[in-house]
């Protein structure tokens, strides 16, 4: 991928979240509320069943984008909102779109909308994330 630039509009690929990844991210994070890993207790909810954390859903939407560039890393995140649920077995992909860059000595930064989306569906969630690129030397 070449140096991206502002208005750039990256198509993430798609994946159909599981309980193998909601009980692994659960196991990774020590994050056990009930809400993503007891079905009693998620269908007693208005969200009528588990669902999935919105933290996975916001690594997974960057996972998605990550596969089609290669040479950025991730400088942080100023804001994430959680639009949406994501439950068992919906498929999802992500968008991200580049708003501005800030050019520093040795590395560029990427302003960009992180957009994470249900297949034929709402919007999962929205976040500005800035991703960096080394300067070739």
């Amino acid at each position: 991928m070449n140096d991206l630039k502002v208005g750039d509009v990256l198509d993430g690929n798609s994946i159909t979240v599981t309980e193998y990844h909601v009980l692994g991210f659960a196991g990774l994070t020590g994050d056990f509320n009930p809400l993503h890993v007891d079905e009693d207790y998620g269908r007693k909810t208005d969200f009528n069943g588990r669902i999935a954390h919105g933290l996975l859903s916001l690594s997974l939407g960057l996972g998605l984008i990550s596969q089609n560039i290669h040479e950025y890393f991730l400088y942080g995140f100023d804001k994430v909102r959680f639009i949406d649920p994501v439950k068992f077995g919906d498929t999802i992909t992500s968008q991200l779109t580049v708003t501005e860059l800030v050019e520093r000595d040795k590395y560029t930064l990427y302003r960009c909308t992180l957009t994470v989306m249900k297949k034929g569906g709402p919007q999962v969630l929205n976040s500005t994330i800035i991703l960096g690129r080394m300067k070739q030397q």
